[in-house]
């Protein structure tokens, strides 16, 4: 589907004084090696149509890559999402219900099903310390959201995840709330390119794999078995293309467009999360995801959050004054706030069994059955 206002959008984001979102600060690169792979399963001219947009939110100052190739840190979790000093109790088992259950520190040995139990799936978890590392992976072409100074705690395996971006969009644009995904454990590779598709999606996780079982800060730290696609608009049908993975355990798709891949639906084993938005008048509900929802052969939850100010541009980091997407008519940059937390349960309920977070997609009071929710869709679901 072609939409004028694409047009519209490059020329904002070609001329950010004209009243968009701040441009990257100065040398920090927009799309550093931004292309798609070779191999990638975008049909000619397919790009051209895709109705996604996106606000340039203010960069991190660029920094040196270490030799070491893990990355320059450049963000953590951001100050209104910590919990402040983390707690000494031992850790809750997996699993622990009701609203005592609270968050403690980092987990002991073993993979992310010892995580302890959220109180709030919205605030930080275990690992405060996230933050963003950029130019890394495959010829630095990527951008790391993981544990700093906590990663492998106490012998720690930490499930990993990919992200793709909305188009014309870069990871760091994002990197509220997918450091907020990585302090509940996630080391997540985010594709640099602003195109995002499944061939450098799966090239992320093949790297992070890589780098477990080889000499460096990832090595030995991370369950490669517990693997989960994650991505927005664009990339959003690019994370249901790499769900083929035989280790993907949950997909989620927030205002995602349908996959590139043809069999991506049949190849798909895992259990798939989608978001929509009544405000989002670009990637409809009707054109767009409900299709992806009808398509699904997978236990499936369709959320739809029900704001008509949650535009398109909803997913994107706030932050700006003025959002390119309000003067497009997609809506303001709003961090994703509400879909965060549902976000991190569904990853923790399907790759590390907490059952906890049940309650968010479960039974007919599930936390997205009610306001600000509204029309929950389910199959293969009780």
């Amino acid at each position: 589907m072609h939409d004028p206002r694409l047009s519209a959008l490059a020329l904002l984001f070609v001329l950010p004084s004209l009243g968009g979102c701040s441009a990257p600060a100065p040398g920090a690169p927009l799309n550093a090696g931004g292309r798609t792979p070779p191999g990638s399963s975008d049909p000619a001219g397919a790009r051209a149509a895709e109705p996604d947009s996106s606000a340039a939110a203010t960069a991190p100052p660029a920094n040196s890559s270490p030799s070491s190739g893990s990355g320059s840190e450049t963000a953590a979790v951001p100050a209104d999402l910590r919990q402040g000093e983390l707690p000494t109790q031992a850790p809750a088992p997996s699993g622990a219900q009701g609203s005592e259950a609270a968050s403690a520190g980092p987990p002991g040995a073993g993979d992310c099903t010892s995580l302890p139990a959220a109180s709030d799936y919205a605030a930080a978890g275990p690992f405060a310390d996230a933050r963003m590392f950029s130019n890394v992976g495959p010829n630095s072409d990527y951008t790391l959201f993981r544990p700093d100074a906590s990663l492998g705690t106490n012998g720690f395996r930490h499930p990993i995840a990919t992200w793709g971006n909305g188009i014309s969009t870069t990871p760091d644009q994002y990197q509220k709330t997918l450091s907020l995904i990585a302090s509940h454990g996630f080391v997540i590779i985010a594709c640099n390119d602003t195109q995002a598709e499944r061939p450098c999606l799966s090239a992320g996780l093949d790297w992070l794999v890589e780098q477990n079982g080889s000499a460096g800060e990832l090595a030995g730290k991370l369950d490669t078995t517990r693997e989960v696609t994650i991505g927005y608009s664009w990339g959003g049908g690019a994370a249901i293309d790499t769900a083929d993975r035989p280790n993907v355990r949950a997909t989620v798709s927030l205002h995602g467009m349908p996959p590139r891949v043809a069999t991506a639906f049949t190849a798909m084993h895992a259990p798939l999360l989608l978001f929509t938005s009544t405000g989002d008048s670009f990637v409809t509900a009707r054109q767009y995801v409900t299709p992806n929802f009808e398509s699904s052969q997978v236990p499936t939850f369709y959320a739809t959050l029900a704001d008509s100010n949650a535009g398109h541009l909803y997913v994107v980091d706030g932050g700006a004054a003025v959002c390119i997407g309000g003067i497009l008519g997609l809506g303001s940059c709003q961090t994703a706030a509400a879909e965060q937390a549902p976000t991190i349960a569904w990853l923790r309920y399907w790759a590390c069994d907490d059952q906890d977070a049940k309650r968010f997609f479960f039974g007919p009071d599930c936390t997205l059955c009610s306001a600000p929710w509204a029309t929950p869709q389910r199959k293969q679901l009780p």
